[in-house]
């Protein structure tokens, strides 16, 4: 029988659908065994209502039904390949939801029904890798690599993980092993990316402070120019993370390339100054010293990182560009010409446009783009306060709509998305 029952958990992991019937008859055949007829009848009831609910994705459903289930049965062990499934379900549903505490609860909670289930320990590892934490994402896989050593999904995992966390070789060995067991493109892609950045970053020298992990050409005039890089990262960590409220708990890779190196590891545009990809990528060109166009520059590049991690990905270009011109703007101001240009024809971009990467514009438009979007977040902030622009991200993170995330976090103002541009037209009319 028992054998039986483990066959039986495997079967309703794997065939949801199309055994759902033989699943009823040997789940009521099984609970006959143990219990009179009229009793398992509603128990196997019950059981048949969880898959309903697990086929709709009502994971809080079968969930509910799973812990009365576990109150009824004589022996609840029979079920926990439901439960464990239910919480896998749970746990990317909030993961995707961008609510990771949450994400991490489930899946900690299925692996106590279940802790032989791969994917609730790699979906453990994706919530630690979203939010930074690279190392704890490392000592998972490890762990989890012990459950399956031939997993080419973990070796993936784990060469992101690695690769965020600076440890290059490591990166490269785990993405090699992820290949050979099938990896995929995902993994032949990121080994080529991670290689070609190894292979510039091992003639590097290395400095860390509390927050920021700085890596630059070996190059003795650099060496008091990378000190002097750190402390002014440190001190945009203190100010801008007191504009947002928000100081996030990770150590940021910072590189200094020259600019072919540059190029080569980020096959940027060649207007981008700086990039960030999860690390901080700057060109030094000839720069030698601390000037104020770096120290913005430093800024800029910062609020990407915080962003980043404030709304998950889901802020749309010009916010996010917007922000950072912000911030760069009060170390080294710089006029905007090309904006004052379009207001005055009528001829500003449309959000729409500059919601996607800006790397997807013609060219002769990028300049326009950031001034735009400069001019969009300063009035903003000017207007409403830094609470609101970091109740925004938040809202973002959660995954709110645009439109909806923009109408609740100025519901007192009333003003929805159309309402804030037109606000803002105001304040820059048509000539």
């Amino acid at each position: 029988m028992i054998c039986l029952i483990n066959y039986l958990g495997g079967f309703l992991r794997k065939n949801m659908q199309s055994g759902r019937l033989l699943i009823q008859m040997l789940l009521l055949l099984l609970l006959a065994l143990v219990q009179p007829l009229p009793v398992a009848a509603s128990l196997e009831q019950k059981v048949s209502q969880v898959i309903d609910f697990m086929d709709q994705k009502n994971y809080t459903g079968a969930l509910e039904l799973l812990d009365e289930l576990e109150e009824l049965m004589p022996n609840p062990m029979r079920i926990s390949h439901l439960h464990a499934s239910a919480y896998l379900g749970s746990g990317y549903q909030f993961m995707e939801a961008g609510d990771f505490s949450a994400a991490h609860h489930a899946f900690l909670e299925g692996r106590r029904y279940n802790a032989d289930n791969l994917h609730l320990w790699q979906g453990e590892a994706m919530v630690l890798l979203r939010t930074g934490q690279y190392a704890g994402a490392v000592s998972i896989l490890d762990q989890t690599l012990g459950l399956d050593p031939r997993s080419s999904v973990t070796y993936l995992l784990l060469g992101r993980a690695y690769y965020a966390d600076g440890r290059m070789p490591e990166a490269l060995d785990a993405l090699s092993k992820s290949i050979t067991l099938g990896g995929g493109e995902q993994a032949t892609a990121l080994w080529n990316k991670v290689g070609r950045e190894w292979q510039i970053e091992q003639q590097m020298e290395n400095e860390v402070s509390g927050h920021f992990h700085l890596a630059f050409v070996d190059d003795d005039q650099i060496v008091q120019l990378a000190k002097e890089v750190l402390k002014k990262l440190e001190k945009a960590y203190i100010e801008l993370g007191s504009d947002l409220a928000y100081y996030p708990d990770v150590r940021v890779p910072v590189l200094l390339y020259s600019s072919e190196d540059f190029s080569e590891v980020t096959r940027s545009p060649h207007w981008a100054g700086g990039i960030y990809d999860g690390k901080i990528r700057l060109p030094l060109g000839g720069m030698r010293q601390m000037t104020e166009s770096l120290e913005g520059l430093l800024y800029h590049e910062y609020t990407h990182v915080l962003v980043h991690f404030m709304a998950d990905g889901q802020a749309p270009a010009w916010l996010n560009e917007g922000l950072a011109e912000l911030a760069e703007r009060r170390i080294s101001w710089a006029p905007i010409p090309h904006f004052q240009d379009a207001v005055a024809s009528g001829q500003p971009v449309d959000w729409d446009s500059l919601a996607k990467p800006f790397s997807s514009l013609d060219a002769k438009l990028v300049s326009l783009a950031y001034e735009q979007s400069y001019s969009m977040v300063h009035f903003m902030v000017d207007r409403f306060g830094w609470h609101n622009m970091s109740a925004l991200l938040r809202r973002l993170s959660d995954r709110q709509p645009w439109p909806e995330a923009v109408a609740e976090t100025y519901t007192e103002y009333g003003l929805d998305w159309p309402g804030l541009v037109n606000e803002w037209r105001r304040e820059h009319p048509s000539k």
